[in-house]
């Protein structure tokens, strides 16, 4: 940490990151393993129905596509599994890409000695597959089968927090779809909204940008300040 940045002060105590479609573009990845999984029971899906579920928990997916299918007897837990089988098929097969400037901020954040978590819709497993080829900056990984609740609700924000040991308006939450910055904003956690698949809207506590990129450790520490005091 640099000698006049003090933690919790001039930059956030904690950064807690979403992960598909913030620090990295999986979300293509994501629609493939969807409609394999809608193929599976003989439905297609629509490029609207796959942006109305970006960031939702696999839960609540997976009954969205079950019943936007047709499929009423099918197995969701099985279905959960199978759609997470096609998942980490398309990450073994394709290179993950980093979102613009999300890894010059991560790096710099994590040099300066901020603590930082993954906070994810996406099961641990399939975490685990990408997030163990990052640099090891990450104290903690909060997966959505972690946590009872998913986004929207406040418990995966609150979860990652409590991790760090941090309360969550000392913290900075960078997300990228509706049910992230819900999540974080009911998690009373300062929010940077930098859209990818969804338009964000605005709200208290909440800045959007069009892009990382450019975006300093000195940006991250004032726009915290700015949002935690509104």
């Amino acid at each position: 940490m640099p000698d006049d940045l003090i933690l919790g002060v001039d930059v956030p105590a904690g950064v807690l990151w979403d992960f598909d479609g913030t620090l990295v573009e999986t979300e293509h990845h994501w629609q493939a393993a969807e409609a394999r999984l809608m193929r599976d029971w003989g439905a297609e899906i629509t490029r609207e129905q796959q942006l109305s579920i970006v960031g939702l928990n696999l839960t609540s997916a997976i009954a969205t596509l079950a019943a936007w299918a047709g499929a009423a007897d099918a197995d969701h837990d099985e279905a959960g599994r199978r759609l997470n089988a096609y998942m980490l098929e398309e990450f073994r097969a394709h290179a993950i890409v980093w979102r613009p400037g999300a890894r010059d901020l991560l790096e710099e954040v994590a040099q300066a000695g901020i603590p930082c978590a993954v906070v994810s819709a996406s099961d641990s497993g399939i975490l685990a597959t990408v997030v163990d080829t990052m640099p090891e900056v990450f104290a903690t990984v909060v997966g959505g089968d972690q946590v009872s609740l998913g986004k929207p609700h406040p418990e995966p924000y609150l979860t990652a927090a409590g991790r760090l040991g941090v309360a969550p308006r000392d913290c900075i939450a960078v997300e990228d779809s509706i049910n992230g910055v819900a999540s974080a904003a009911t998690a009373g956690v300062p929010t940077l909204g930098v859209p990818f698949m969804q338009d964000l809207p605005s709200a208290p506590g909440r800045r959007i940008l069009p892009t990382l990129e450019g975006i300093s450790l000195a940006d991250l520490g004032r726009l915290w300040q700015e949002l935690r005091d509104a």
